[in-house]
C-alpha cells in the first residue's frame, strides 16, 4: 500500500509539474514529497525526473513510468468507487452458514419475499452441521443453534427454540407410557448428535435434576432423519418444536414428560459473523429480515 501511495504521489507531480505543486495540495513540505519521491526512484532502481534549478522534465525512464502508473491509480479510484457503491448499497452475495432442517423449515420459504425487497442479492448457502471457520472459508454469516462456546465471532442472537420429548402413539402399544426420566431406558432413544461419545438428555422436575444417559439405536446429524425414524414408530426423540409442530398438532406425534423440564429449557439460535466493524449492508439486512420473521413464528 506504502508503493500505491508513492506511486500515486508521483503522477500528481507530473500532473502539476512541481513537487511544489502536489506539497501544497497536501499541505506537506516540499522536502516530504521530494524524500517520497527518491525513495521510489530508489525501489525502482532509476530516476523518473531530471532535475535542475529551473525545471524538472521526466526522463526516458519516468515517461515509460508514467504511462503504467497514471493507468494503475485510475483503475485504483475505479477499485475504490465500486468497493464504495457496494459498502453503501444492499447488494453482492450473500455467503451463509446453517444446518439444512432450519433452512428448510424457516429459511426457504421467507427467501423469494427477501429477494422482492433485495432485488440485487444474490444468496449462496452452505447447508452442513459442521462449524466452519467463517474467516477461511470466505462466509459472511453463519447461523448457528445452541449454546456459543468463547469466540472471537460477533453474535447476535435472533431467536429462542424449545425442544421437547416425543414419539408416535403407535410406538407406545409396545411400552409402558414413561411417568419418569429413568423409565427412558427401556426405549430406544434416538439423538441428534454431531460428534462422538456419550450423551445424555437432563430433566428438571421442580429442585430435582435427572440425567439419562441415550443408548439407543440411532444417533443422527439430521432432525429431519429423526423425525421421520419417530414417524415410523422407531423410538423416541427429542426435537425441536418447530420441527414437529404439525405433526404433534395432527396426532402423529405425541409428547413425554411434559411434568418435567428440559435442561436447559430452551435453545438459543445466533446469527454470527466475523466482525461487527464495517458490517456489509447485505449481511445486516439479511439478519434484521430474519429477526422480523421468525418473531412471528411458534419456534417455542
Amino acid at each position: 500500500m506504502k508503493d500505491l501511495v508513492s506511486i500515486s504521489l508521483f503522477v500528481r507531480v507530473v500532473q502539476l509539474g512541481s513537487l511544489s505543486a502536489v506539497a501544497r495540495e497536501m499541505g506537506a513540505l516540499p522536502s516530504s514529497v521530494s524524500r517520497q519521491i527518491a525513495s521510489l526512484e530508489e525501489h525502482l532502481g532509476s530516476r523518473l525526473f531530471q532535475r535542475t534549478t529551473r525545471t524538472q522534465s521526466l526522463t526516458e525512464a519516468g515517461a515509460v513510468f508514467y504511462d503504467y502508473a497514471l493507468r494503475l491509480t485510475q483503475e485504483l479510484e475505479e477499485a475504490k468507487h465500486a468497493v464504495n457503491r457496494l459498502s453503501n448499497s444492499v447488494t453482492g452475495t450473500l455467503q451463509i452458514a446453517m444446518e439444512a432442517d432450519f433452512s428448510q423449515v424457516f429459511v426457504a420459504p421467507i427467501l423469494p419475499e427477501f429477494f422482492e425487497r433485495y432485488p440485487s442479492i444474490r444468496v449462496r448457502m452452505n447447508l452442513n452441521t459442521k462449524i466452519l471457520d467463517l474467516v477461511e472459508s470466505g462466509t459472511d454469516l453463519a447461523i448457528r443453534m445452541g449454546h456459543l462456546s468463547d469466540s472471537s465471532l460477533v453474535a447476535r442472537k435472533i431467536a429462542v427454540s424449545r425442544s421437547v420429548i416425543c414419539c408416535s402413539p403407535q410406538y407406545l402399544k409396545k411400552y409402558k407410557i414413561p411417568q419418569c426420566p429413568e423409565d427412558l431406558s427401556a426405549l430406544n432413544c434416538m439423538s441428534f448428535k454431531t460428534d462422538i461419545g456419550s450423551y445424555s438428555w437432563r430433566f428438571q422436575k421442580q429442585d430435582s435434576i435427572t440425567e439419562v444417559v441415550i443408548t439407543g439405536a440411532v444417533n443422527v446429524n439430521s432432525l429431519g432423519f429423526l423425525k421421520q425414524m419417530a414417524l415410523a414408530h422407531q423410538g423416541v426423540s427429542m426435537m425441536p418444536l418447530w420441527m414437529v409442530q404439525n405433526e404433534l398438532a395432527s396426532g402423529q406425534l405425541m409428547t413425554l414428560l411434559d411434568e418435567h423440564q428440559l435442561v436447559p429449557s430452551t435453545t438459543p439460535i445466533h446469527a454470527l459473523f466475523p466482525s461487527s466493524n464495517m458490517l456489509a449492508p447485505k449481511v445486516r439486512v439479511f439478519v434484521d429480515y430474519l429477526i422480523e420473521k421468525l418473531s412471528d413464528s411458534n419456534l417455542s
